[in-house]
């Protein structure tokens, strides 16, 4: 119990010290997508999601805490989403972690945002408290809502329309912290691949070492919170900006307190070129 009265769960303490074993605490993210492909729906129809907790580059899965889900509506409503506990195997490993299933049925057209809350844990590796604030689209027949604030502690409000643009579009974001604009703030990049991959599939650089500036890219946000960013192949994206407030007592010891904000975004493959029919 930390002097002020936050219990941090056991589970939370087993993956940090998941974390300090793997070496690579800044790739860690929460994953969640629809079991359907891209992020389309109609009304009446229910849409479930995947969770994990760990890298979406390389697929790897760790046992997770079920964070806070809610669904923010396109008229601005948050409603409850149904949360059920599953595991999910690790491709590394082969072991079977604790993940989540998430499902919710909207029920009007417009432009819906699932988004989670989770718990502070603390990170050895960083000596540092994270705390996390994750939104992603769900499009429903009619563009309405997709550029609303839902209200997270740290938010990226989209420019560019998170979904329905093809491989190589440029993106651009507003990241707030407390509403207001998170000026020069690192913002990090990565793609989920959606499959495992292996130490020797990873990006190299020259040395023969991992490319890890290639697989987690990172930009800075200008002095009205601004970004931009090029997301270069299909499927999901994660674009996460962090920021650096309060903190907390672990062991009668203070720890700071990095609270991040993510967006995640849908890329579409390059549709085919249209050539003229026959005759014309």
């Amino acid at each position: 119990m930390s002097k002020s009265g936050y219990r941090i769960p056991a589970m939370v303490m087993a993956l940090a010290a998941a974390l300090a074993f793997s070496g690579a605490a800044l790739a860690h993210f929460h994953t969640y997508w629809p079991k359907v492909e891209g992020c389309y729906g109609k009304p009446g129809e229910q849409v479930t999601w995947q969770y994990f907790w760990g890298h979406p580059f390389e697929m790897i899965i760790y046992d997770a805490v079920e964070p806070k889900f809610f669904v923010a509506g396109p008229d601005g409503k948050k409603e409850p989403a149904s949360v059920q506990a599953v595991k999910l195997k690790d491709p590394e490993s082969g072991q079977e972690r604790q993940a989540y299933e998430v499902s919710y049925k909207p029920g009007a057209v417009g432009d819906y945002y699932l988004c989670l809350e989770a718990q502070p844990y603390f990170i050895p590796e960083e000596k540092v408290f994270w705390q996390d604030f994750v939104k992603e689209p769900w499009h429903v027949m009619a563009e309405k809502g997709w550029d609303q604030k839902v209200g997270l502690e740290v938010e990226i409000v989209p420019l560019t329309r998170p979904y329905g643009w093809p491989v190589g579009s440029v993106f651009q974001g507003q990241a707030l912290f407390q509403g207001k604009p998170l000026k020069g703030a690192t913002v990090e990049i990565e793609k989920f691949n959606g499959f495992f991959v292996p130490a020797d599939k990873l990006p190299k650089d020259r040395f023969g070492e991992e490319n890890t500036p290639l697989i987690t890219r990172t930009v800075k946000t200008d002095a009205q919170g601004y970004l931009a960013c090029t997301l270069d192949s299909p499927g999901w994206w994660v674009i996460a900006v962090g920021q650096r407030h309060g903190q907390k007592t672990r062991q009668g010891q203070a720890y700071p307190v990095d609270k991040r904000g993510y967006l995640w975004v849908y890329v579409e493959p390059a549709p085919a070129p249209l050539a003229p029919a026959a005759g014309n």
